[in-house]
C-alpha cells in the first residue's frame, strides 16, 4: 500500500513524497511531486492497481492529454502574444471574459460545432455586439 510523506523545504513550502513498494523489484520506491492533490492521485492509482509505477505513470499521461476548452485556447493565444501593448492585452482580456467564457469557453475545442457558434453569435447579437 502506498503512502505519503509531506516534505517542508528550506524556503517553508511543502512537497510530497508518494512511496511504496514496486511489485517487480520488492524494493521500496517514491517520487516527489509538488502538490498533495497530485500525490494523493498517484496513491489512489498505485494502491488500485497494485503498486506498478509504470501503469500509473501511463495513466496519469493519459489523463493529462485533455483537450483544451475554447476559453483556456483563446487565453493561450492571448498569453503567447508577443510584445503585445498593454492596451491590446486587457481589450483580449475583456473581451474573453464579457464575450466568450459565459457561453462558450467551457466547451472543449473538439466539440465546438457550428451550432454553438450560431448560439454564440446569436448571444452577441442580444447585447448589441
Amino acid at each position: 500500500m502506498a503512502s505519503i510523506r509531506k516534505r517542508v523545504k528550506k524556503d517553508g513550502s511543502s512537497s510530497f513524497m508518494v512511496v511504496w513498494r514496486d511489485s517487480k523489484v520488492r524494493k521500496q520506491q517514491g517520487i516527489t511531486v509538488e502538490s498533495e492533490s497530485e500525490a494523493e492521485t498517484l496513491k489512489r492509482l498505485l494502491d488500485a492497481i497494485g503498486q506498478s509505477f509504470e501503469i500509473a505513470q501511463q495513466a496519469l499521461l493519459d489523463n493529462r492529454a485533455v483537450i483544451p476548452t475554447v476559453g483556456e485556447v483563446i487565453q493561450e493565444h492571448k498569453d503567447l502574444l508577443v510584445r503585445p501593448s498593454r492596451g491590446t492585452v486587457k481589450t483580449y482580456q475583456t473581451m474573453l471574459d464579457l464575450h466568450v467564457q459565459k457561453v462558450i469557453g467551457h466547451v472543449p475545442v473538439d466539440k465546438l460545432d457550428y451550432r454553438m457558434i450560431a448560439y454564440w453569435v446569436k448571444s452577441m447579437m442580444a447585447k448589441g455586439q
